[in-house]
């Protein structure tokens, strides 16, 4: 029932609208006009005023169910990564690349096409249905800000599925939590040759604590890094100042709290090493330690009405499906702190964000054809 030769035409005709992150706005218009010929009242939310995009907002589209049911939530992004301006495709026998100048497109809008030619299938097929609820997001790969941003009373459905994982046999039902980690170290400047003993090196403070920090692999829910250091002007002065940007991760929330409570903690021990006498006076350091969660984490039991019917009609379909979990981050865990419950789908995309993307046009067509299975067979 579902047109596979149409779910590639779409596609390849979505990857040739240029669409990286805060240039989404013809994108946006695309889909959201696709969303009204297929019968769909659509509404564009104002998520785009929040943050730097040229496009007016995420689009959700709402598809006439034929029986009596919640409505069925289908998600994608808009947007991609760089460079993502003039893609030109190049269709093989097995999958389909960019000519190696670009990135494919394919992450998300492998997701969008799947998700377009399900309402065409559903349109054009007496088959009973729930409501389906679409929602197009922006910005998904600078941080998920359309998601942060959707107007999220619009939706009345609960459940569904995300259609943005790489891979072709992987179903994300966790996904951690993000802590993220700003440091400021204040020390006390001094001439490095002249008078170091005057001086508390912001760096040694910074590096004390690291060294006292358990980081990288916690365990196998838990993992922490500081990746960014800025501070220090030149080689001749106890630097003052530092900051350390890092973050903290992990499935359960205690865990990352321990964990970042344990980075906070490190610091403190770096005051109490640090803090000593300059010219007959106490002086320390001043560390100002800042976490704010960045998103929530996706938590979804494999027994989850979803997830069962999404692996029974993967058995069905002969098709390899694993529910997992993942390291990083995508709009489920956004909309999973807002109540939504969203595995994450693999769409036969590889190499994501490099010009070596493709699609794997068969495994691109299990996802079309389980996405079918979820939608036509929900009910509650």
């Amino acid at each position: 029932m579902i047109n596979q030769k149409r779910a590639v035409d779409t596609f390849l005709k979505l990857i040739q609208i240029d669409s990286e992150s805060g240039n989404e706005k013809k994108m946006q218009e695309y889909v959201a006009a696709e969303l009204k010929k297929l019968g769909c009242r659509v509404v564009v939310d104002n998520a785009g005023k929040h943050f730097n995009t040229n496009a007016k907002g995420n689009v959700m589209g709402f598809f006439p169910g034929t029986v009596k049911s919640a409505p069925f939530v289908l998600v994608a992004h808009l947007d991609t990564v760089q460079p993502g301006r003039g893609i030109r495709a190049v269709v093989k026998k097995d999958c389909i690349v960019s000519d190696g100048k670009t990135i494919l497109g394919a992450d998300d809008k492998a997701g969008v096409a799947i998700i377009l030619e399900v309402l065409r299938s559903l349109k054009e097929n007496k088959v009973p249905h729930p409501p389906v609820e679409v929602l197009f997001t922006l910005c998904e790969e600078r941080g998920m800000h359309g998601s942060k941003n959707l107007d999220y009373k619009q939706l009345k459905g609960r459940e569904g599925m995300i259609l943005d994982n790489e891979g072709g046999d992987e179903l994300l039902i966790q996904g951690p939590a993000v802590n993220d980690v700003v440091v400021d170290v204040i020390g006390i400047s001094a001439h490095a040759g002249a008078c170091p003993e005057k001086g508390i090196s912001a760096l040694e403070v910074a590096a004390y604590a690291i060294s006292h920090m358990k980081l990288g692999r916690i365990d196998k829910e838990t993992v922490a890094n500081f990746g960014a250091v800025q501070g220090g002007q030149v080689p001749n002065a106890v630097m003052e100042k530092l900051t350390l940007i890092g973050e903290a991760r992990s499935l359960k929330i205690e865990k990352l709290a321990k964990q970042t409570e344990h980075m906070r903690k490190a610091f403190e021990l770096a005051i109490k090493k640090y803090t000593k006498k300059i010219d007959g006076k106490v002086c320390k350091p001043v560390v100002n330690f800042n976490a704010t969660k960045r998103y929530h984490s996706v938590q979804i039991s494999k027994s989850h009405p979803v997830v069962k019917a999404l692996v029974a009609a993967a058995k069905r379909l002969k098709f390899p499906l694993y529910p997992r979990s993942s390291g990083g981050g995508c709009d489920a865990n956004v909309l999973s702190g807002k109540g939504f419950t969203l595995p994450n789908l693999s769409v036969g995309v590889y190499g994501c964000h490099t010009v070596h993307e493709k699609l794997v046009l068969k495994e691109f067509y299990a996802a079309l054809a389980l996405t079918w299975a979820a939608v036509t067979s929900y009910k509650k």
